[in-house]
């Protein structure tokens, strides 16, 4: 009978400490969480280096497994407790964690949150030209050809001879008589005459024209399509060329003015 009491006993206390031990355990490695609370934060991430908003980032409450995004200028709003701690993730910066301890002390309205980007150092880069490379097997190069490949013919790169005709019939009647074909002269034309204008224009132009012939307003206005219509220079003409050619024309257009003033008396 002692026996059995004796053993009560014990088991008594033994369930009394195990009791007293599961409570200090919950109290100290466990906490309850309430509704009420929760606190409402906002803040902004700001990217470290530029002082703007990291926009479409991720802010996470591990705790929870849940979380929210910020808006397009860095700006967010999460419910969390006060002990959880909130994760910053964002493609291009390190990952940060804030305890939201730390951000409802701050006491800002809106508290911004620094990101730092990663800067990733790159290996050194060899770059090489677009000249040809040096022909070492004796072997002949072709010329390049400055012609856009849209615009070169399918058949010759220019007209055909007559023994083309002979020999490549149909080659050389596509040349002539093709839709495509015509059109793609007529373009390279059209850019070779732009070209050539260009060249010209360096020595040849309104202001030099001026400076030759000593004429201005109207009257070089007119001299100007004279010297337009008959000046005949070469697309390669130099300073030399050009000013030996007004010096011509300008005593032909006095001649054909002082010739039109007798026809008109």
């Amino acid at each position: 009978m002692k026996i059995m009491q004796i053993a009560t006993r014990y088991f008594r206390m033994l369930l009394l400490i195990i009791v007293i031990s599961a409570g200090f355990l919950v109290k100290t490695f466990g906490q309850l969480y309430f509704p009420e609370d929760m606190v409402s934060i906002k803040g902004q991430l700001i990217d470290q280096v530029t002082k703007e908003g990291v926009g479409y980032a991720s802010v996470l409450n591990l705790r929870i497994r849940g979380g929210t995004m910020s808006d397009a200028l860095g700006s967010f709003s999460i419910q969390a407790d006060p002990s959880d701690t909130l994760t910053f993730k964002s493609l291009g910066y390190k990952e940060k964690r804030v305890p939201v301890s730390e951000i409802i002390s701050s006491g800002n309205a809106l508290t911004k949150i620094m990101l730092a980007p990663i800067r990733i150092l790159v290996e050194q880069v060899d770059v090489q030209g677009a000249a040809p490379k040096v022909n070492m097997s004796g072997i002949p190069i072709g010329k390049s050809v400055n012609v856009p490949v849209e615009l070169r013919s399918d058949y010759f790169a220019s007209k055909p001879t007559v023994l083309t005709a002979i020999f490549r019939p149909f080659s050389f009647i596509s040349y002539h008589l093709s839709k495509s074909e015509k059109e793609k002269r007529t373009t390279l034309a059209v850019i070779r005459s732009e070209r050539d204008f260009q060249m010209l224009s360096l020595v040849y132009n309104k202001d030099i024209v001026s400076r030759i012939s000593g004429l201005s307003g109207d009257a070089l206005e007119d001299f100007m399509l004279f010297c337009n219509a008959f000046n005949g220079l070469p697309v390669n003409a130099n300073s030399y060329d050009v000013e030996k050619r007004i010096r011509e024309l300008i005593i032909d257009y006095n001649d054909e003015h002082v010739k039109a003033k007798l026809m008109m008396h």
